[in-house]
């Protein structure tokens, strides 16, 4: 008698992201980059691996889309179909190659590494499904599987991980069922602005499908500080003033007015301390709508920021988007469900995710050092344009994620090296 495959729920979250890459709005995939001071021990990494399954099980399964519904189903995967080793000639195009590959959801697995390895030093190229987890979850994934890296490398004997997720909290219901009736009245009653784009809207960029590629930039941990001496001296964020460069570099570019622009947010504030999510999508947007005309200067934009951010993050309406799809994902077919999708969430052409401060303490490998690691979303395709953001050890990295051409990407490192220009620079 043949054994029954494990079935895990599909959530309406998983079917925006899996709605977003069937309309060619970016490709779904999370990615990572860590780099080391030392070889890795690669059966270490791959037990490691197994090991995080306990917590994410979806990482072994398929995505299947069946009379009429969707859900996650046990296809036994194993770790050793997850990491492949890549002796490198040269470590950036090895990245590349092995960072821009695509997954299969309805094949799995769901994660793929790469140990790219070039004179006794070791990379990893991670590429994750985020249809699984946000990035704010990526990030935990990546602690969870160092921690049990470590611990297989100390050679303990019992992997019972003391901050075991439950890999089946993965709803947005989480988020609505930690609010209070008035809170939930604010949500459900909300009136969201939409902001009809055009091409005014749009970079100058041609994209090519075909051409998937990833840019980084770099800032030094000195200017990290003055970014956020500044920001602070004016009652602003070190996120305000990111996107305060962003709204001066788009300014000299774009011809909108206003300046819309996407900003990702992570949810699990409003979740009780106690709470255990598993690794799913806690995820909302808030939109930084300002004249074109503050982006003249970048203090000017920080204020103008700063005033639109406040009254977006202390407001609940942005929650409206994800009732309304998790109502519909409810309560409708699932091919009808994809269907209203796109009518329900529709993000702004430009946007920029700030994934936050890679925590150095909680991801460590051993006694590996990590010389530096990067998180980036998914790679877009035009004219959706998004730059993602990481700090380790103050050091910020931009990400630029995209489908195009070369010269997209001769723009793009440009665009990108102009933004950074605007912001404070210590002497």
């Amino acid at each position: 008698m043949a054994t029954q495959q494990k079935i895990y729920s599909a959530e309406s979250a998983d079917i925006k992201h899996f709605v977003s890459g069937e309309k060619k709005k970016n490709d779904h995939y999370l990615h990572a980059v860590i780099h080391f001071d030392s070889i890795i021990n690669e059966n270490v990494l791959i037990q490691a691996v197994q090991a995080t399954q306990v917590s994410l099980p979806l990482l072994s399964c398929r995505f299947v889309e069946k009379n009429d519904q969707a859900y996650w189903e046990e296809a036994g995967w194993k770790a050793q179909n997850m990491v492949y080793m890549d002796e490198a000639d040269n470590r950036q195009s090895a990245i590349q190659k092995n960072l821009t590959i695509k997954l299969n959801e309805k094949v799995g697995p769901q994660l793929r590494i790469a140990v790219i390895r070039k004179d006794n030093q070791d990379s990893l190229a991670i590429v994750l499904n985020h249809m699984i987890c946000d990035g704010g979850g990526f990030k935990d994934y990546l602690y969870l599987l160092s921690d049990c890296y470590s611990r297989i490398a100390s050679g303990e004997s019992s992997l019972e991980t003391p901050h075991l997720l439950d890999p089946t909290a993965r709803s947005i219901s989480q988020i609505f069922d930690a609010m209070d009736e008035q809170q939930l009245e604010q949500i459900k009653n909300a009136r969201l602005t939409n902001y009809v784009q055009s091409e005014k809207d749009h970079l100058p960029l041609s994209g090519d499908e075909n051409q998937p590629f990833i840019i980084t930039h770099e800032t030094s941990a000195a200017q990290f500080d003055s970014i956020k001496n500044d920001a602070k001296s004016k009652g602003a964020t070190i996120n305000d003033a990111l996107f305060a460069a962003y709204v001066c570099a788009l300014s000299n570019v774009v011809r909108a007015d206003p300046i819309v622009l996407d900003c990702p947010v992570n949810l699990r504030t409003y979740l009780s301390p106690e709470a255990r999510p598993g690794f799913c999508n806690l995820t909302s947007n808030i939109t930084c709508v300002v004249p074109s005309h503050v982006g003249t200067t970048f203090d000017h934009a920080l204020l103008s920021v700063k005033k639109v951010m406040d009254a977006e993050k202390s407001s609940l309406e942005p929650l409206r988007v994800y009732w309304d799809l998790e109502e519909a994902y409810q309560t409708h077919s699932l091919s009808e469900a994809k269907r209203i999708f796109p009518s329900i969430y529709s993000i702004p052409v430009n946007g920029m995710t700030n994934i936050g401060i890679i925590d150095e303490n909680k991801l460590t490998f051993a006694d590996h050092v990590v010389r530096d690691v990067s998180i980036s979303g998914s790679i877009k395709y035009a004219p959706y344009f998004q730059i993602a953001v990481t700090t380790f050890r103050k050091k910020i990295t931009f990400c630029t994620n995209f489908h195009g051409t070369e010269q997209d990407r001769k723009f793009l490192d440009e665009f990108v090296n102009r933004l950074i220009e605007f912001l404070p620079h210590q002497y």
